[in-house]
């Protein structure tokens, strides 16, 4: 049995963790992460990721999916969820590999929803990019400067707080029973949702050019970049119940429902203060000293432009009398970063030898609840299994070949024991591979590959089923 206490308290050391590094997203070692803003995170919310990141159908009441604003009018009542990840990243290019352990705060969100009712409001904040990279090489030359070194390391990141209003639209049929009687069901539903948010943060990159001849001075040159975009996400899902079937006693037998969703993020404003030094500098005893400042730009509300976004999927699920419930989903999510490259001429977001692509997502997940033991005592008769696979496109192109990936995912989602609420705590793992491949498959030469693994621990929590919030009181 899971002790509630504890989980508390680990819960309440998650969340000072996460709030204290949400500002400063430290997390991404991939050098990869070096262009743009950093390389955009996948959704952090474990019940999502441990399906490949299907979000926009899924309707699930007793978790909160922070990228379909629709979903919060399905949750069942006032729900926090929050979670945090292990990582363990294996890089090779060439002959060389290394191997990076690390770990990330995952999303914190909020729904409030009065039990019962039709509305909700949600409200979170979540990890949109991240650098972290630290890569260096050594050159050898047979000039008068002689060998040098040259390295780039990279930091900072950007997160996205958002606020949201949902609503959902209920229908009801009755149903045959046996041949004399039957069943008021809930047969469809249509849920909208909409969120503001607004991206923030800051990335530094710094580039060191140091020659071994220390008669000869050195160079540091240093960028920073603080964003900030106002935005807005807009979210739909539907409900259908293809058929149900109940005996003469008005017992469930069976059934099956069919759930569709859809999101689209319109094109917003990007706005960056922009600061860039080149220095002259001498690196002495492993003590850099500033001699000169060759040039200093700064720039402030440099505009550009951040692509749309839209999302759709759609779910199956089947349900049996026995407490047996499988569902299946595919999802796909496409962000066109192509047509707004034009609008960075202030400055060069990019840099480097990449330019912008398309990104997109193609999820499938598998969800698997067992039939209920009768006797209640065992835990994982009451737990949900899920399973997913992703196909990932990032918005950069290295020498005319677009970084890609794939993900795949497991985890489950176990009742939190002795709560007397709704809570659950989910535990998942991914793996995965990441890098720049050519049309017919094959690696691109001396390019960087890495392959990914993580493990995620995340709660959901649910108030004491006797705490009614929002529920007026029905005596003084």
């Amino acid at each position: 049995m899971i002790n509630v206490n504890k989980c508390i308290v680990a819960m309440a050391l998650l969340c000072a963790f996460a709030f204290r590094d949400v500002a400063a997203q430290e997390t991404e070692p991939s050098p990869w992460s070096r262009f743009g803003m950093g390389l955009t995170i996948p959704t952090l919310s474990s019940p999502q990721l441990m399906m490949g990141g299907v979000s926009s159908p899924i309707i699930d009441g007793y978790v909160i999916n922070p990228d379909q604003p629709a979903s919060a009018a399905s949750c069942v009542s006032t729900l926090f969820q929050s979670s945090i990840h292990l990582n363990r990243s294996n890089m090779r290019e060439g002959d060389s590999t290394e191997t990076v352990n690390y770990g990330s705060p995952g999303g914190i969100n909020l729904v409030v929803k009065k039990p019962g009712g039709s509305s909700a409001v949600m409200m979170g904040v979540i990890p949109y990019s991240s650098k972290g990279y630290n890569v260096s090489r050594t050159v050898e030359t047979d000039t008068l400067m002689g060998n040098y070194r040259e390295s780039y390391t990279g930091s900072g990141g950007t997160a996205k707080s958002y606020l949201g209003f949902a609503h959902s639209f209920k229908g009801k049929k009755w149903l045959p029973a046996g041949n004399a009687d039957s069943v008021l069901v809930g047969n469809r539903a249509v849920s909208l949702g909409a969120q503001v948010s607004l991206l923030f943060g800051e990335v530094i990159s710094t580039a060191r050019l140091n020659i071994e001849d220390v008669t000869y001075l050195d160079n540091r040159t240093r960028s920073s970049m603080r964003h900030r975009s106002l935005g807005g996400l807009l979210g739909i899902q539907a409900f259908q119940l293809l058929w149900a079937n109940y005996d003469s006693e008005r017992n469930f037998k069976g059934s099956a429902s069919l759930y569709v969703g859809a999101t689209y993020a319109p094109e917003v404003n990007l706005f960056t203060d922009h600061e860039k030094t080149v220095e002259t500098v001498q690196l002495l005893n492993n003590v850099e000293t500033v001699i000169d400042t060759a040039s200093y730009t700064s720039l402030l509300d440099a505009q550009g432009r951040m692509p749309s976004k839209y999302s759709i999927g759609g779910a199956i699920v089947f349900e049996s009398a026995n407490g047996r419930r499988v569902l299946l989903a595919a999802d796909f999510m496409e962000e066109d970063w192509t047509v707004v490259s034009e609008s960075f001429n202030e400055i060069d977001i990019l840099e480097g030898e990449a330019t912008w692509a398309v990104a997109s997502r193609s999820s499938l997940g598998f969800t698997l609840k067992p039939r209920t033991d009768r006797s209640n005592n065992n835990i994982l008769s009451r737990s949900t299994f899920k399973s997913g696979f992703a196909l990932d496109l990032y918005p950069i192109s290295f020498k005319g070949n677009q970084l890609h990936g794939w993900r795949a995912s497991a985890g489950v989602t176990i009742p939190l024991e002795g709560s007397r609420s709704t809570s659950r705590i989910h535990f998942g793992v991914e793996m995965g591979h990441r890098g720049v491949g050519i049309d017919n498959g094959t690696v691109f030469e001396e390019s960087l590959e890495e392959s990914l693994f993580s493990m995620q621990f995340g709660v959901t929590l649910a108030p004491f089923f006797k705490n009614l919030w929002l529920t007026p009181k029905l005596y003084d």
